[in-house]
């Protein structure tokens, strides 16, 4: 599987992301949808990675994208990650279809406090 990264998609991750580590997985939310197909994309911020994340390739080396294995089935292969310069949201898509035009990151990493 594979994702072809924008540059303002590439600055608005990366600006999420800060200088904290963190990978971007691709969720296919299914809670509340009724049925597993019906399930919609996000994108989480996350700490770590899961036994079943298979690793997503993408052009920007800097940013790694995960998914979970079993959810693969729901995705083209080929994927386009866009937005516009200033938005704040994040377009999924790919040569086949439209997943989502208004996909918020959320960072889901574990905030560490202070003693």
């Amino acid at each position: 599987m594979k994702i072809k990264v924008n540059k303002a998609a590439e600055e608005l991750l990366k600006k999420k992301l800060g200088d904290k580590p963190g990978v971007i997985r691709l969720f296919y939310d299914t809670e509340g949808c009724g049925c597993v197909v019906s399930g919609v994309p996000a994108f989480h911020i996350v700490s770590n990675t899961e036994v079943l994340d298979i690793t997503i390739e993408s052009n920007v080396p800097e940013l790694t994208f995960i998914l979970d294995g079993s959810k693969a089935v729901f995705f083209e292969e080929e994927l386009i990650l866009s937005t516009d310069p200033g938005d704040r949201s994040l377009r999924l898509s790919s040569n086949g279809q439209h997943y989502g035009m208004y996909l918020f990151p959320k960072d889901t990493r574990i905030q560490e406090t202070q003693d």
